[in-house]
């Protein structure tokens, strides 16, 4: 059975810092504000809003479940 990662966000995750839709790239983390690796974690919300993470933060606030492939 194949499975596929799901990433969702810690309940207590401290606010992001959304990047408008049209905006040009953040260069810092969109919760800590540190540097961004060579290839960060890039989410984008449903209005086309963008952020983008550190390693650091990804570790620490996000949650990988897997679900089963229909």
């Amino acid at each position: 059975m194949k499975r596929n990662p799901r990433l969702s966000m810690r309940l207590d995750t401290p606010p992001i810092a959304w990047g408008k839709p049209d905006s040009p790239i953040r260069l810092l983390c969109a919760i800590c504000h540190g540097a961004l690796p060579d290839v960060p974690l890039m989410m984008w919300a449903d209005d086309g809003s963008m952020a983008s993470l550190c390693d650091d933060c990804v570790e620490k606030w996000m949650v990988v479940t897997w679900e089963a492939e229909h």
